[in-house]
């Protein structure tokens, strides 16, 4: 048999969408009509190029549910709308796509109403509307703007000249206290501490790296804190000090002459006011349990963080090589990120955990390596733990806990409560939440003991005060057997007596 022509057989300027063509198995042309990826596909029988072929497409289009439309040479001009949660993606087709999305991670809503249009900008009102009384906190408005910033300009490519800002911060970034050599006692920064030092240190580098250090004054450093939030105040300090350090050890700076010295952030009593991360209600936790029953990944992810009081750089590692049986009794054992080893979590299984465990086990969802992470080709592989604080975030979302400040920690922190509550002692809560620092477990003790003295104290009160109720003092006076009041009892002064009215 002759071997068939297996070009595209369609015509130079044919650009009709949902037209396919294949060969038969005895090599035959074959035409037909798809408009989605998983459904039906319509045959069409006639030659191409006639009248009646292309009769035949636009019937299986219409059929189909499709719309007339042409390939597209090019892809549509891709416009983001200037309206806080719309947003604009672009299609395999080229096929510019608008759609409504309150946060990542939320359910996206489909605009299908030309850009621009009053049509438009009625279905967007509607979609925020939406998302906002299921999703919503008090910082959303219907008619939000969305916040940009101008571009900065780049950073320069050439090498830094010597002793200027930008050069120091290059050595620096090179040098053991950024890196880390355990061989002369320095562990370096995490890759989160440097992504973050970066970021505030090139901040400074686009007005003030190619001059000399000699400007980062402690007037000029003290200005830079005033435009940063307390918090973002304290970073840029101990990003400096941490440089400065640096500088210190290498003998390019004198001691004497650290501009951060006496400097101080309102970082620590910001944080104190605001509380930081806060701890999960009850309400809360009922909710998402509601939510997410035992056997599914939203509620083995809650219940690692509820049951084994792990903070974030632990609870997204922690998988199955992370329990053992010690004494008799299998435990969570763990050495934290955040001591870089050095630090051993240790807690026995809860039984409510062991339960869940066995659940996800059952439905397929633990992981050899990992028990929670990112799904692949039906394997559960590790993710980074801020992909993974991210997915957990949605999972409370859709359960209805949408405060900003709630987060994976707010569930620890909520435990911390509950072990005070429980009277555990300061060394059994460092040994539980992996601390090395007592201030901790003391701060929740304190706080636990306030309330519990407060709370005795007021059982005092009100049983002081059922003790002496005016009843008492207000019943009728006794009778004696004449049925007449019996002597009034009440003490007074002798001098009152034979006194007149």
């Amino acid at each position: 048999m002759p071997e068939t022509d297996r070009s595209d057989p369609r015509a130079p300027g044919d650009r009709r969408m949902y037209l396919y063509f294949d060969y038969s198995a005895s090599g035959a042309l074959r035409w037909y009509v798809k408009v989605s990826r998983k459904g039906r596909r319509i045959g069409i029988s006639g030659d191409y190029g006639t009248a009646g072929f292309d009769a035949a497409y636009e019937a299986a289009v219409a059929a189909l549910g499709g719309v007339m439309r042409k390939r597209r040479v090019e892809p549509d001009p891709l416009q983001q709308p200037e309206r806080r949660y719309v947003g604009a993606d672009r299609s395999q087709r080229g096929q510019t796509r608008y759609y409504v999305q309150l946060r990542n991670g939320l359910p996206k809503i489909r605009i299908r109403a030309e850009f621009g249009s009053e049509e438009f900008d009625k279905e967007c009102d509607v979609a925020i509307v939406s998302q906002i009384a299921l999703y919503g906190d008090t910082t959303d408005h219907v008619n939000a703007q969305k916040q940009r910033n101008e571009p900065r300009a780049r950073l320069p490519s050439t090498p830094p000249q010597p002793h200027t800002l930008r050069w120091y911060w290059t050595l620096y970034k090179q040098s053991d206290h950024w890196l880390g050599d355990l061989s002369v006692g320095l562990d370096g920064l995490s890759d989160t501490t440097r992504l973050q030092r970066t970021g505030l240190i090139e901040s400074l580098l686009y007005e003030n790296g190619e001059k000399p250090f000699a400007v980062m004054t402690r007037k000029a450093i003290k200005e830079e804190m005033k435009a940063r939030t307390p918090s973002q105040a304290g970073n840029l300090l101990s990003a400096l000090r941490g440089m400065i350090r640096w500088m210190i050890d290498e003998r390019y700076l004198d001691e004497d002459d650290d501009p951060t010295i006496g400097l101080r952030s309102g970082k620590a009593k910001a944080s104190r006011e605001s509380g930081g991360f806060l701890p999960w209600t009850e309400d809360d936790m009922a909710l998402y349990r509601a939510k997410w029953p035992v056997g599914t990944e939203a509620r083995l992810m809650f219940d690692i963080l509820h049951y084994t009081f792990l903070r974030l750089g632990d609870a997204y590692r922690f998988g199955p090589p992370h329990l053992r049986q010690i004494v008799r009794k299998m435990a969570v054992q763990i050495a934290t990120e955040k001591s870089k080893g050095n630090t051993t979590v240790t807690v026995p299984v809860h039984p409510e955990f062991a339960e869940s465990l066995r659940a996800a086990r059952a439905a397929g969802i633990i992981g050899a390596d990992v028990f929670t992470g990112k799904t692949t080709k039906g394997r559960v592989l590790p993710m980074n733990k801020k992909a993974w604080a991210m997915k957990f975030k949605k999972y409370a979302v859709l359960a209805g806990i949408n405060e900003r400040k709630k987060s994976c920690h707010g569930v620890r922190k909520a435990r911390a409560e509950v072990a005070a509550y429980a009277e555990c002692t300061e060394s059994q809560m460092m040994a539980m939440f992996g601390w090395t620092d007592p201030k901790m477990p003391a701060h929740y003790i304190a706080k636990a003991n306030r309330e519990k003295l407060g709370i005795r104290g007021m059982d005092k009160i009100v049983a002081f005060d059922q003790s002496q109720s005016l009843d008492d003092f207000l019943q009728a006076p006794e009778k004696n057997a004449a049925g007449t009041p019996a002597e009034n009892k009440v003490v007074t002064f002798r001098s009152n007596f034979g006194k007149k009215a």
